[in-house]
């Protein structure tokens, strides 16, 4: 994949994964429907909303390589996920759900937060001929040495 300004890192490559994953996190809104085996997490309309947008938000941090969008979606879901803990214990859920939405975008949060934070990959640099062998990259001949 390629963005912008050249390839992208690997650290592009993760934010559009982690975005694709808030998206798909999101059609869990319909979990009500589910038997109870598959509703491993409860989150409403306004939770899937919030995963959509940070999701969005995500993924073009990682094709435009910018590092401040990322950011801003990580910020946004640690500050839902703040946000859930105290509706959690005033008995109010401000995403819709319980304790495994506050789980899933906090932790979605700590991973864009995590990759915005991470420093980037340097470029590998290009080798440089050099004119003589040295002593020590002579190749190894299982022949030579101790019997």
């Amino acid at each position: 994949m390629t963005g912008i300004s050249g390839t992208s890192s690997a650290n592009d490559r993760a934010a559009v994964l982690v975005g694709a994953a808030a998206i798909a996190l999101a059609g869990f809104v319909i979990g009500a429907q589910l038997p109870s085996e598959f509703r491993f997490v409860n989150i409403g309309p306004v939770g899937a909303g919030l995963l959509v947008v940070s999701g969005v938000l995500s993924i073009v941090s990682g094709i435009v390589r910018r590092r401040l969008l990322r950011s801003i979606a990580g910020a946004l879901l640690i500050g839902a996920a703040f946000t859930q803990l105290l509706g959690l214990a005033f008995s109010i859920r401000p995403l819709g759900g319980d304790a495994s939405a506050m789980a899933v975008v906090g932790g979605l949060g700590i991973g864009l937060l995590a990759l915005s934070l991470s420093p980037s990959p340097s470029p590998s640099p290009s080798p440089s001929p050099s004119p003589s062998p040295s002593p020590s990259a002579q190749p190894y001949e299982p022949t030579k040495g101790r019997p």
